[in-house]
């Protein structure tokens, strides 16, 4: 039987399956996004989709220790870890091709409204 991977939020610091958390990676300047698909090259951290989580391992000290740089996290990051980036649809642009990372913008109730793609 296989072991499922677990990975530690940044935010309540419990050991979780992989599958439970949202990826979050750092771009090289220095913006932290959510990486929905998981395939983004670089270092990765992982924090639970729930507010309390998301408002703690967000900060910005959190995150330039996981990233060991200087890190921000992006003006909605906090709305797509919250969202759970699940509901990202990947959307494919012809004219580059480079890894996509998917960010989620939702409305207040946590409908997702739209889809924006940043590469």
């Amino acid at each position: 039987m296989k072991k499922q991977p677990t990975r530690t939020c940044l935010g309540c610091r419990q050991v979780r399956p992989q599958q439970a958390l949202v990826r979050v990676v750092r771009l090289a300047d220095g913006t932290v996004v959510a990486d929905t698909g998981a395939r983004a090259t670089g270092r990765g951290a992982y924090v639970c989709p729930d507010a309390h989580c998301a408002e703690r391992g967000l900060s910005r000290a959190r995150l330039s220790h996981a990233f060991k740089k200087a890190s921000e996290a992006a003006p909605d990051l906090a709305v797509v870890v919250q969202a759970g980036a699940r509901a990202a649809v990947p959307v494919t642009d012809a004219a580059e091709e480079v890894p996509v990372l998917y960010a989620v913008a939702a409305s207040a109730i946590g409908d997702v409204d739209v889809i924006t793609v940043r590469s």
